[in-house]
């Protein structure tokens, strides 16, 4: 996104603004936004940036890339709006969003997504069908998935454990 609106990006987040995130605002599976970065943090509110954004929401999210020698593949988070409390979200194109009809998701369905999808199983099945560094939506779209029931009951536990969901999810049926 923030290349085909480059114009109306922002270093700093300002009132007439909505988050613009990358990969870098996640850290030990955790959103820290805005921070001191060559890429911006911010997005200007225009008619024409408005349709790219996504309204507040739980997401889940995974990276379009990774290198080979990282230790896994799939790498998912959750953006929570009690942490990023915006009206509007943009998400840089090298993100994969899970989203419900561009909307946000329940927050457990999110979390479950996020505890499975870091999980070795998850990230095993994927290397058996994809080869490359790059995660994209076709790869996340024929990925296994648990029913939905069962990703709602992983993320409640995840959210009751109170541990990041990259710890969840070295077992995710806690």
């Amino acid at each position: 996104m923030d290349f085909r609106l480059r114009a109306h990006t922002l270093p700093s987040p300002r009132e007439d603004s909505a988050p613009l995130l990358y990969a870098h605002h996640f850290r030990d599976g955790h959103l820290v936004w805005p921070i001191t970065h060559k890429k911006p943090n911010a997005l200007a509110l225009t008619p024409e940036t408005r349709k790219a954004l996504l309204p507040s929401g739980f997401y889940t999210l995974t990276r379009r890339f990774s290198s080979k020698e990282e230790r896994r593949r799939l790498v998912a988070f959750v953006v929570d709006p009690a942490e990023l409390p915006h009206p509007l979200y943009g998400f840089e194109n090298h993100l994969n969003i899970f989203h419900a009809d561009k909307a946000g998701l329940p927050e457990d369905l999110a979390r479950g997504l996020a505890v499975y999808l870091n999980s070795s199983v998850a990230d095993q099945a994927f290397r058996v069908f994809s080869g490359h560094a790059q995660v994209n939506a076709g790869d996340l779209r024929a990925l296994r998935y648990p029913d939905r029931a069962t990703l709602t009951a992983y993320g409640r536990r995840a959210k009751d454990s109170g541990l990041p969901l990259t710890r969840c999810a070295a077992s995710p049926g806690l």
